[in-house]
């Protein structure tokens, strides 16, 4: 049995745009085994995302810029609004835990905690790092959604980030 992943255009009478064929992904079943191309990428198997996680800076909501689609760039710390120090583009190092809004300093990044109290509403603490929820009431920025804050179903779940693939762009962890 072989399961084929392909994009499918619509027909129809206005005239479409000529689309490239695109490459497809044919996952082979034998017995209890699938097995495909070794050269399917992760992105070609799952497909495109229906949209990023940001748009731009204000769907960051205060945790960084948004660059490539995603929170957390940076140019300076105060980008970074509490949630560590810029460092390489990126928010989130750390030297001391006066650094971190959420979580203690560890190895030089926030987000790590020895008790549920470090995580300051940002979940639990769990192996030595906040974010781990059994319930939304866990979490200050989106919703528990399998055992992690920062779920979402909308991005009114965001504390003024965007939700995207049910997760909220300026949640941090």
């Amino acid at each position: 049995m072989a399961i084929a992943v392909c994009t499918v255009a619509a027909c129809g009478s206005d005239p479409k745009p000529s689309v490239a064929p695109a490459r497809v992904v044919v996952v082979e079943v034998r017995g209890d085994r699938m097995t495909l191309d070794p050269a399917t990428t992760f992105d070609e198997l799952l497909g495109s995302q229906a949209e990023s996680a940001c748009s731009s800076t204000s769907d960051c909501a205060g945790f960084g810029n948004c660059s490539s689609g995603k929170c957390g760039s940076c140019t300076s710390s105060s980008d970074c609004n509490g949630h560590g120090k810029c460092a390489s583009g990126k928010c989130g190092s750390c030297s001391s835990s006066s650094d971190c809004k959420t979580g203690k300093c560890s190895s030089g990044r926030c987000g790590g905690c020895t008790s549920s109290a470090d995580c300051n509403g940002d979940g639990k603490c769990s192996k030595g790092v906040c974010g781990s929820c059994s319930s939304s009431s866990d979490c200050n920025l989106g919703n528990c959604s399998k055992g992690k804050c920062g779920g979402c179903s909308s991005s009114s779940d965001c504390n003024g980030g965007k939700c995207s693939s049910g997760r909220c762009s300026n949640y941090a962890n």
